[in-house]
C-alpha cells in the first residue's frame, strides 16, 4: 500500500468515524438541545475530510472538484441548519424565542457571589 492509500483510508475512516460517532451521539442524547452539538461535527469535519480522501485519490478531477464544492456548500449550511433547528425547537417549547424573565435573572445573577 502506497502513501497515498495509506492517506486516503485514514480521510476516510476519521470520516466515517465522525459520522458513526454523531449518530450515535444523537441516538443516545435525549435532549434536542444537546442532540444539535453531536450534529456540528457530522456537516463540517467529516465532509472536509471525505473530501481530502477523494482529493487523494482523484486529484482535482472533476470528482475531486465536486468533493470540495460539497464539503463547502456543507461547511456553510450546516452550522446554520443547526442554529435554525435550535430556534425552532426553542420556539415550539416556549412559544417564542425572546429569553424568559428567571432566563434573565439567572444571567446576571452571580453563582457565586462575593462574601459581604
Amino acid at each position: 500500500m502506497t502513501v497515498q492509500g495509506i492517506g486516503v483510508a485514514v480521510l476516510l475512516f476519521a470520516g466515517v468515524g465522525v459520522i458513526l460517532f454523531c449518530c450515535v451521539g444523537i441516538w443516545v442524547v435525549p435532549d434536542t438541545y444537546d442532540q444539535l452539538h453531536f450534529a456540528g461535527p457530522a456537516t463540517t469535519v467529516a465532509p472536509v475530510a471525505i473530501a481530502g480522501a477523494v482529493i487523494l485519490e482523484e486529484s482535482f478531477s472533476q470528482a475531486g472538484v465536486k468533493a470540495v464544492l460539497v464539503a463547502v456548500v456543507m461547511g456553510v449550511t450546516g452550522p446554520a441548519l443547526t442554529h435554525a433547528t435550535g430556534r425552532a425547537a426553542r420556539i415550539r417549547e416556549h412559544g417564542h424565542f425572546a429569553a424568559l424573565p428567571e432566563e434573565m435573572a439567572a444571567e446576571t445573577t452571580p453563582a457565586n457571589p462575593p462574601p459581604s
